[in-house]
């Protein structure tokens, strides 16, 4: 019961923090208006408000940080977040505000601070999504553009706001004596909100009507306006300082620590106000990437500060070899290809001179004062399942940049298959089965592991021949919770048979341990990826291992995983391909 309690309480806390961030932007103090406004203004700014949080809270990104916060803390939401809307967020407004004044004051909001549904990382991550995107951003400034009167002093406290906040106690309290009475499971948590909503229902509009005043609690300091920005490329050699904004809106001191990898230099600030800061840097080499970070604390330099890593790369002084095709380490090249290519930039505009070679030779070119742009060398004479390198050599005269490159041509004969059963299996869910379900999901982390099976009838492939390669490509469309760039996917031979209509954690097959083969995933989606299982094929083909396919697996430690297509979706399908010769 006590994890449902803190998913109730979480609830509404993500709208609170929603708001925060808001009021971090835009710098308001309060929400409600002054008696000076009229009542269609304050309406008409009020939805906008209501209309700006729903955005927020229905970010993609936001619901990403939401959810990646709740699984860190042992809290296992639906991967999808329902969207909000305006009447849901009136209701949780004027309840939340109730619920912020009253348990600030109570053991309650402690026990939500123990569980850190809200800390100032996941605040100021939010905050910078926020600036990223440009509808909220247009609704933000037209709230920074009118009159509300927001910021002037608190109006006075009557005695009937007290009345009301004990009133808000007490019906708190026998909402969680009922909740514990009756110990709903997570199904019907979202009948116990409705009657939590049922309950406090009156009061709002009567801590309304009396302008019962809400103080916020203390904002955590924003850096922002940082130099170079995130991600900048062609950084100026000549660059002698990175800088920064800190902004604490309620005007407290904070301090700084700021380092740098490679190192370049670094400083700090102990009690500072709200201001633009700049910390020397030297030694920058050309074409280099580096990552600065600037931690911020409230105050002192003390607890835990609250800040990331942003990277940016110098300018590259050599020419720049890029884009060859064919791609390197390509696989299954056309023997009827007919050239090779590459790009050419040189950031300072320099002319250049350039040379291709190949091993074994199907070609060679030159090229003399050149400028930026696309080169083509004709080749020939390509020969089935055979390993070709091309050497690009280039100067504009005063620097050189190599690259070499390889692919491999197709074999003479192919047959693709498609599977005859794939299923994932959900450490979560140990007795539900996925076989109709059109994704493979993978992901390893605990309690949570998804692992992928994947199963083929070979039994066509002819008589008389040799296996030369086996390629197994699944499309990978979608990330879960965040993005697995660089994880290891590991597969394994499943050593008994299974069917995707019955197959569940709990009757999952035994597999080898022994690892057959692995891949790196990418960092960007909608991409194929290729699995080399050419000796599994070849221990299948001649009988020296059963072909129960193969389960996958991730290897790295994390709630990010990777979702790929099954054979169940329109398109896309996971396709193995077989290479060969006749003997």
């Amino acid at each position: 019961m006590k994890k449902w309690f803190v998913i109730g309480i979480s609830i509404i806390a993500a709208i609170l923090l929603t708001f925060t961030s808001l009021t971090n932007v835009i710098g308001y103090q309060t929400v409600h208006t002054t008696y000076q406004q009229t009542k269609k203004e304050t309406v008409n700014q009020r939805e906008l408000l209501f209309q700006t949080i729903c955005d927020i809270v229905n970010n993609k990104e936001i619901q990403r940080i939401i959810l990646k916060s709740q699984m860190s803390k042992g809290i296992f939401p639906e991967s999808k977040i329902p969207t909000l809307t305006k009447n849901q967020l009136k209701r949780m407004y004027f309840i939340g505000l109730l619920l912020s004044k009253f348990m600030s004051k109570t053991r309650i909001h402690s026990m939500v601070l123990t569980h850190q549904l809200i800390t100032p990382e996941i605040q100021q991550e939010i905050t910078a999504i926020i600036e990223r995107d440009p509808i909220i951003q247009d609704e933000i400034t037209q709230l920074v553009n009118s009159d509300c009167g927001c910021e002037k002093s608190e109006w006075g406290f009557p005695i009937i706001c007290t009345i009301l906040v004990v009133l808000t106690g007490v019906v708190l309290f026998f909402w969680f004596l009922l909740a514990l009475m009756l110990m709903p499971p997570p199904s019907a948590m979202d009948e116990m909100l409705e009657l939590l909503v049922l309950m406090l229902g009156p009061l709002p509009a009567l801590y309304q009507r009396f302008n019962c005043p809400v103080y916020p609690e203390n904002d955590f300091p924003i850096a922002s306006d940082f130099s170079p920005l995130e991600g900048e490329q062609n950084v100026s050699l000549s660059l002698s300082e990175l800088s920064f904004r800190l902004t604490d809106h309620e005007g407290d001191l904070m301090s700084y620590k700021v380092s740098t990898r490679p190192d370049i230099g670094g400083g700090n600030g102990t009690l500072v106000g709200n201001g633009t800061y700049t910390i020397p840097i030297h030694g920058l080499q050309n074409g280099t990437t580096y990552l600065w970070e600037v931690l911020v604390y409230q105050g002192k330099p003390t607890g835990t500060p609250v800040g990331r890593e942003r990277a940016f790369t110098t300018e590259t002084l050599f020419p720049i070899i890029r884009n060859p095709s064919p791609a390197q380490h390509a696989e299954f090249v056309p023997i009827t290809t007919s050239n090779v290519s590459f790009d050419l930039t040189d950031y300072q505009g320099d002319l250049m001179n350039w040379t291709v070679e190949t091993q074994p030779d199907i070609g060679s070119g030159t090229g003399t004062g050149v400028g930026n742009g696309s080169y083509t060398i004709p080749i020939s004479g390509l020969d089935y399942f055979t390993t070709y390198t091309w050497f690009v050599n280039v100067t504009d005269g005063r620097y050189w940049s190599k690259k070499t490159y390889t692919f491999w041509t197709t074999t003479e004969n192919t047959i693709v298959f498609e599977p005859i059963d794939d299923a994932t299996i959900d450490e979560l869910y140990i007795n539900q089965n996925s076989g109709s379900s059109d994704t493979i999901s993978i992901r390893r982390y605990s309690g949570l592991e998804l692992d992928g099976l994947m199963k083929f009838n070979l039994s066509t492939l002819p008589a008389n021949m040799t296996i030369q390669y086996a390629s197994l490509q699944m499309y990978y469309y979608h990330d879960l919770i965040e993005n697995p760039g660089g994880h290891q996917l590991n597969a394994y031979r499943i050593m008994s048979d299974w069917n995707e209509e019955t197959v569940t954690w709990n009757t999952r097959p035994s597999y080898n341990p022994t690892l057959s083969t692995s891949i790196i995933m990418p960092s960007t989606i909608n991409t194929w990826i290729f699995w080399n299982f050419t000796g599994d094929a070849q221990l299948f083909y001649y009988g020296h291992a059963p072909n129960y396919g193969w389960r996958m697996m991730d290897s790295s430690w994390a709630y990010a995983g990777s979702c790929f297509y099954s054979k169940e979706y329109k398109d896309y399908h996971p396709l193995l391909t077989i290479g060969y010769k006749i003997i």
